[in-house]
């Protein structure tokens, strides 16, 4: 029996709904899967939403997409980041100006950056699409996966408890990390145990931030400043759950005092700050990433502590490259649930996935609790800083923009010939 979907996206959270958005270009049958209704959507833009550094390949990836004119209105540009430890001298610059590109990345609200897909995505129904099919399944999950044959049988849950059985050749899960998906295939998840916690705020201050991001290690934990409109600041506090308590319990000029003590007057003097928004953090990867007929992408795949910004850039970059993998197969006329599917993302990826994990395991060393490590981090941290070749390669792995790029990364769409290179 043919299958009523050559892929089944479940997760329509930023990586699923740009990964649906950009295979909507190929002549496929694409089903999207997604637990939380999308009419939500709308009410959580009120609310104070967890800011997001996207790296320069990220903006690449979005414009390609056709969806960064609806968000650029919301973004605020990064121009240069600096890395510092407290109590060393060395620290790490990036500018942007010395890398020769307009800008590093750029921060925007995480709600308004999925809305925005999912606007897009719905837009995609239109009659006039001729390429290929988008069914959205939503609100819905997914109750039972099983593969009796060649293709999977999915058995999904409807909001009204009503349930539906499909079937796909392929199945891509970027359903988070905890995964649903994983879970019903009985996929382990190497989970590195951590009662490390994030708090967050909004910070107003009398100085305007020039566009700098800043990552500081201290004895307190990781404190990351992300450059948002005027004069304000958004603050990612990490550290252990007992500190970030502390943090949340202390008075207005209390808190704004102990941030000044790490920055001293970067911003100028700072003035007031949000309620804090407090996050439970997890660290894993998948135990299986990949296998006939099933990818798993972001958070499904990797999730990785707030550091360098690196989670979600990360799992845009997979669905870059998942991309690049189904199209050439569609090219060779390959069945989308082989084995060399799998294989095609596997040897794209992994490597690189590694690289930028081992990245951000080694900057957590920064912070002075680790002791004698600790010298030694910094002078690699300065004479990074101080070695050209060094820093720019660096610097182009935490932008996504090291080696080969996948089509988005070059800032193409999928009908565009591949020579022509992103202005972004």
């Amino acid at each position: 029996m043919k299958p009523e979907y050559d892929i089944l996206i479940v997760g329509a959270g930023i990586v699923g709904s740009s990964l649906a958005l950009a295979l909507s270009a190929l002549p496929l049958r694409i089903g999207l899967i997604e637990q939380f209704p999308f009419n939500s959507l709308e009410e959580t833009l009120s609310l104070p939403s967890k800011p997001i550094a996207l790296n320069l390949a990220s903006l690449r990836i979005l414009k390609a997409l056709k969806v960064w004119p609806a968000l650029e209105p919301y973004a605020n540009p990064i121009f240069r980041v600096k890395v510092s430890q407290q109590g060393y001298f060395g620290q790490l610059k990036i500018s942007a100006e010395e890398l020769g590109v307009p800008q590093l990345g750029a921060v925007i609200p995480a709600a308004r950056l999925g809305m925005e897909l999912i606007k897009a995505l719905c837009r995609l129904k239109a009659p006039h699409r001729a390429q290929g099919s988008l069914d959205l399944y939503n609100p819905a999950t997914c109750v039972s996966i099983h593969k009796p044959k060649t293709h999977w049988q999915v058995v999904l849950q409807t909001f009204q408890n009503e349930k539906k059985t499909i079937h796909a050749r392929l199945i891509i899960a970027a359903d988070g990390t905890d995964s649903t998906v994983r879970t019903l295939l009985k996929i382990g998840l190497k989970m590195n145990s951590t009662v490390e916690r994030a708090l967050m705020t909004f910070i107003e201050s009398s100085r305007h931030h020039q566009h700098h991001a800043y990552q500081r290690f201290t004895q307190e934990g990781i404190i990351a400043c992300l450059p948002l409109r005027e004069n304000k600041i958004g603050l990612v506090w990490t550290s252990e759950q007992q500190t970030i308590e502390t943090l949340q319990n202390l008075m207005e000029s209390e808190f704004l005092e102990r941030v000044q003590q790490h920055f001293s007057y970067r911003f100028g003097k700072l003035l007031n700050y949000s309620k804090p928004q407090i996050y439970s953090l997890k660290k894993g990867v998948s135990e299986c990433q990949a296998q006939a007929g099933l990818l798993l992408l972001g958070n499904a795949a990797h999730t990785l502590l707030p550091i360098a910004a690196q989670g979600l850039n990360l799992g845009l970059y997979d669905m870059a490259e998942c991309v690049d993998v189904i199209t050439n197969a569609l090219k060779a006329n390959t069945d989308l649930g082989d084995k060399h599917v799998a294989h095609a993302y596997l040897q794209a990826r992994v490597s690189s996935q590694q690289h930028i994990i081992r990245l951000t395991e080694r900057l957590k060393r920064l912070q002075p609790r680790f002791g004698p490590l600790t010298f030694i981090y910094n002078n690699g941290l300065l004479t990074m800083d101080l070695i050209p070749r060094a820093k720019r390669n660096l610097s182009h792995r935490l932008m996504g923009t090291h080696g080969r790029l996948p089509r988005l990364v070059r800032g193409l769409t999928l009908q565009q010939e591949e020579y022509e290179y992103a202005k972004i």
